[in-house]
Formats: structure tokens, sequence, C-alpha cells
């Protein structure tokens, strides 16, 4: 039974309030306008249900489930732009970007951008909350740059072109934070799951939270509601230098792995009991959006998971070059797209520096001025991409506020999700659908827990919570220790912080490509309130006893819902084994059209921030060749 929810929460539709629309003779995209002509529109002020929101997909949804045709206007809007972008993501924006730069003999190249979100950046997508006068700044989708030193010239290029320094992270991100505060990877037993609530030491450890001892995994291992014989064959894993496959070659080793799931390898080659699996099978569930029933064990291999580091196939020795994981605005990726606008529409963004963008205000009235260079047209969803007769130009035709409309450009860049793209450009020849076609996005939900303090973590010892049972959220780690361009990190327990919690909508059982199929509809069917009351009910048994009240303490929760999640990178068992980046069925699916050419983090089946500016650097190649 759920406690009664006293947040005060806010429906949106498109971005406002259905609460003031529904007192208002006006339709809600109506009031939109008028709020943003106001400068009242502030999108990443908005809780609830946000990511693919209410009023953002109906439309595209209408075209490729229903196959709904939208009437062509015959009166078209404005001149002719030198490029039109559909999708304002990472991509999209970069695109825009990289044309006007690379456009020489156009002194002033018209652009336009549109998206069907009621914000710009797709997955950079940024949330704030006022807590008890303070203010938390979160990511709602696309979280970090990844190694950026290993960046394409490109990509690193655009960084510093629209003043993002990634070394000064190194001063920004507080890598001692929860080391000085003695704050661990947790791991938590639900009663419906285990019969108890029992919140203890992960010994597996975990992301951003260090490793266990074997002391330390030892007891907590004993700790767990597991029978004695499961508990020893836990540990056994935990401690092996073991390799389970010895006398395999190394080629031998590859393709076992491959064509086996994590699960069955452990089972199978390590004799794993089943209630241990349960534990380790939703372990990788942030990346992978599946439990490891149905991603393979090569993988996992790859992410040395317990009982795979000893069988010879990686080489740990260049581990320490990696690049830490700490190139993170407070805001994610969102840092980045608000740059970027920044860069295209300077009027709209304050500020000249990276540190300047954290506690900007970004002004969206200022997005689509009429007598701008680059306009950026939220709420509009493209349904029709045409060449015109003598294919001189591309006609787009969206759908803004209920109503058709026109334009031609020079030049067309789709940027947005790829597998709608055969639907919206009747053009893309049949083998190239059936390549794009071959992907389908992953499915996933990253919530905001705004907490006006967080002292029950604290007396708890930990930073980061794992739940192998029954509850929606299954990891749940505090936000990224960053403070940067006045904006500070909680400086201890009793101020206000950010939890992030992660879930995908799994069905055990299907391979990964049904999952995250399936998945998407789960997503779609679930309401607010499904998140929130599992919210409540999950930290009130994990963190209870330790003095914690999901009435008292959580002020607001924003819930970033991504049916079209993560780009697909040949994730599951089996995957051919010379698939990357450059070699797949998404290398057919990003050919060019003429004047139209495809740019997304899709069509690099690379689901990172350096995918989508490539790929937009390769789609204006295309066009300006």
């Amino acid at each position: 039974m759920s406690k009664k929810i006293k947040l005060k929460r806010r429906d949106f539709l498109n971005g406002f309030a259905i609460s003031m629309a529904a007192g208002s003779s006006l339709a809600p995209l109506d009031l939109f306008a008028q709020a943003a002509s106001r400068g009242e529109y502030y999108p990443p002020g908005f809780t609830g249900m946000r990511g693919s929101h209410a009023g953002s997909f109906e439309v595209a949804h209408a075209v490729a489930r229903s196959g709904q045709r939208f009437q062509r206007p015959r009166e078209q809007t404005g001149g002719i732009y030198d490029l039109v972008v559909v999708g304002g993501g990472l991509s999209g924006l970069s695109a825009a970007k990289f044309f006007r730069d690379r456009n020489e003999g156009e002194i002033n190249s018209k652009i336009l951008v549109l998206d069907n979100h009621d914000d710009f950046g797709g997955h950079a997508k940024r949330n704030e909350f006022d807590v008890d006068g303070k203010k938390l700044i979160g990511y709602g989708g696309s979280q970090s740059f990844e190694e950026p030193g290993k960046y394409s010239q490109v990509a690193k290029q655009l960084l510093r072109d629209v003043s993002i320094q990634t070394e000064r992270f190194y001063d920004y991100y507080d890598r001692n934070y929860f080391d000085q505060r003695k704050l661990r990877a947790g791991i938590y037993f639900d009663s419906k799951t285990y019969g108890e609530d029992k919140l203890i030491l992960n010994p597996m450890g975990g992301f951003l939270a260090g490793s266990a001892s074997r002391e330390e995994r030892e007891s907590a291992v004993r700790q767990m509601p597991l029978a004695t014989t499961d508990q020893e064959a836990f540990l056994n894993l935990l401690n092996s230098r073991e390799d389970y496959l010895e006398g395999s070659s190394i080629q031998e080793k590859t393709q076992l792995l491959n064509n086996m799931s994590y699960l069955d390898f452990l089972r199978d080659h390590a004799n794993i009991p089943e209630a241990v699996l349960d534990i380790l099978r939703d372990t990788y569930l942030v990346i992978t959006a599946t439990g490891w029933e149905a991603q393979s064990a090569l993988w996992a291999a790859e992410a040395w998971f317990p009982g795979t580091r000893h069988l010879g196939l990686y080489d740990d020795s260049d581990e320490d070059e990696e690049e830490p994981y700490i190139f993170h605005f407070p805001d994610g990726n969102a840092g980045l797209a608000r740059a970027l606008v920044r860069d295209l529409i300077p009027r709209s963004v304050t500020g000249t520096t990276m540190e300047d963008l954290v506690r900007a205000r970004v002004d969206y009235s200022a997005l689509d001025h009429p007598d701008a260079d680059v306009q950026i047209r939220l709420n509009s969803t493209a349904v029709d991409v045409l060449h015109t007769p003598q294919g001189d130009h591309v006609d787009v035709t969206y759908y803004y506020r209920g109503r058709g409309y026109r334009v031609r450009a020079k030049h067309v860049v789709l940027a947005c999700y790829n597998g709608i793209v055969p639907h919206i450009c009747s053009e893309v020849p049949e083998a190239q659908a059936k390549a794009i076609a071959n992907a389908t996005k992953i499915p996933l939900v990253i919530g905001n827990i705004a907490l006006r303090n967080w002292r029950a973590l604290n007396e708890a010892g930990f930073n980061s919570i794992y739940s192998p049972g029954d509850v929606c959220f299954k990891h749940i780690p505090l936000d990224f220790p960053v403070s940067m361009g006045g904006y500070n990190y909680s400086t201890g327990p009793d101020e206000p912080v950010l939890l992030s919690g992660w879930h995908a909508p799994t069905t055990q059982g299907l391979p990964a490509k049904e999952q995250y199929r399936a998945g998407r509809q789960k997503l779609m069917e679930m309401s607010y309130d499904d998140f929130e009351n599992n919210i409540f009910s999950h930290l009130d048994g994990m963190l209870g006893s330790y003095g914690f009240d999901a009435e008292r303490e959580i002020a607001a929760i924003t819930i970033n819902r991504w049916p079209h999640g993560y780009a697909y990178e040949y994730e599951g068992i089996g995957q051919p084994l010379g698939y990357d980046r450059n070699t797949g069925p998404h290398v057919a699916g990003r050919a060019q059209l003429g004047r139209i050419s495809i740019a997304n983090s899709d069509s690099e089946a690379y689901a990172y921030v350096n995918g989508a500016i490539d790929a937009a650097d390769r789609a204006i190649n295309e066009q300006l060749s």
C-alpha cells in the first residue's frame, strides 16, 4: 500500500501546465506560445513526466505506427533555408554549427532546426529544482563526456569552439568527496522478494564507489539472505582466480562467450546457483537495459565481471591509462547543448565561458526569432521530407500546434531518431530502410529525486545502491559531486541533494531486441504515479531504519522517460564480432539521399556524445562536398 503522496507536482503537455490550460478557453499550445513570448516558458524547471513527454510523440506515432499521411501544405512558410535540421539534439545542433561554419560563400546561412520536444538537446536534458531555497541542477539523459581525449579531432575542436575545456573538470569534479565521507556502494534486499529489508555493503563494489576488500566481501556475503551453500558459491566466484575455460584457445573462448549469456556461462562453467544469478542479473542494467540473461558473456568479460577476469582474454595493463569518469556538467551533456545554442543564437544564452553555462537561464523566446540566421523551432514534428520535382531543393512538412507547415531548403539533415526516417522520407530505398530497421532504440528511465537532506544515506554509509529484487529503480546513486560556475554541490548531509534512479523495462526470457521493443510499450503505459509510488516505497524500505521518511524528505521528482533511449550498439547474444561503428547494417542505413543526409548517434551505432558529433560532421561534409 503506497503512502499518500504530498508532492506539489505538475503535469505538462508540451511543457505547459495542464492545470493552467484547464482554466482557459485557449488550447494548451496557444498558452505555451503566450508564455514563451513573455519569457515565462522554461522547460528545465518542469517536474513530473519529462523526456518523451505528452505532446512530443503523438504525431510521430501516427506516422510510424498507424501509417497516417499528413497533407503537404501548398503554401510555403518563410523563404528558402540553406539548411533544415530535423532533430535538435546534440547531433542536430552540431550539424547546424558545422554547416554555418563551413558553408563558404554564404556569409549568413539561414538555418532552421526543428524538434518535436518542448526543449532542445534531445537526450541531453536539464532538470532544475528549488528545494528549501537551494537550486539543484541535474541531468535527465545524456550524462558525461567519456574519455574526451580519445575523441576525433573534429569532436575535440567543436568542444573548444563552444568554450568547453574538458581539463577544467579535474578542478570541478571532487573525486575524493565520497571517500572522505566514507561512503561506499551498497546492495539492498527488499522484503517483498527476500522476506526482509536489508541494506549492506555491496561485495562487488559499484560505479564511482570503489571496490571491497576480501574481508569486506566475506562479511557482506555472509549477511545476504541466502542459503549457506549459495553464500559459499558467491564468495568462491568473487574471490576466484580460476580460468573457467582452461584448455580452450582465445578464439574458442571468444566464440563461446559471444554466443552464450553471461548467466549461462556462470551456470554452466562456474556452477553458480540460481539465487546468486538472480543477484547478478541486473548489475549492468544502466548500460545494457536488460538483465545478463539477454547479454553475452563476452560483453561481461570486456567489463571484467565476476568469473571472467582470469579467462586470459584481455590485458588490463592499460587500465590506468583510461581517463577518469569526471567530465560532467551539473546538468550532464545539456551543458554542451546549451553551449551549442549559445554559439548559434548568442542572444538566447548569456555568458561566454563553460562556467557561465551552469547558472544561465535560457531565453526561449529568442530561439525562433524570424530575423535570426539560425532558428530553433520546438514542439514541431516533421512528417514528410521530399525532394522537389527538380531535385534542387527539399520540402519539409512539420506539425506545430496542431497545424501543418511546409518549409523549403537547399539541404536537409535528418538528426532525429533513425527508425522514423523511412516513415517520413518516402525516398529511402527498401534496402536502406531494412538496414535502418535492423536496429532498435534502447528504452530507459532516469529519475531525479530531490531530497531535502541525505542524512539517512550518510548514516547508512552509502552513495550508490543496487537493488536486485522487485523494485523499479535498480540503481540509485547520489548525483555527481561537481561544483562550478557558482553552483555548488551539497557540502554535507543536512543540505538538499539529488538522487538519480535508473530503470529499464525488462522482460526476462526474451532476446535483447525483443525486450527493447516490449519495454518501449511498457514505458508508454506507465504513469508518473506508478514511478512515484515505487520511489516512495523503495526508499522507505531501503532507508527507513536510518530515519528516512519519504513524505518528509522528498521535495520533488522528475521522471525522464526515454522509450527511444540509447542508440543500438549490437547488444545481445550471438552478434557478429566484426560489427562496430564503421561496420554493420547501420552503415548502409545512413547512406546519403541527394540533398538529404542522416546524422544521429543511431547512424554511428554508438550511444555517446562523440558519436553524435561525428555523425553531424559526416552529414555536413556530404552536403557540402
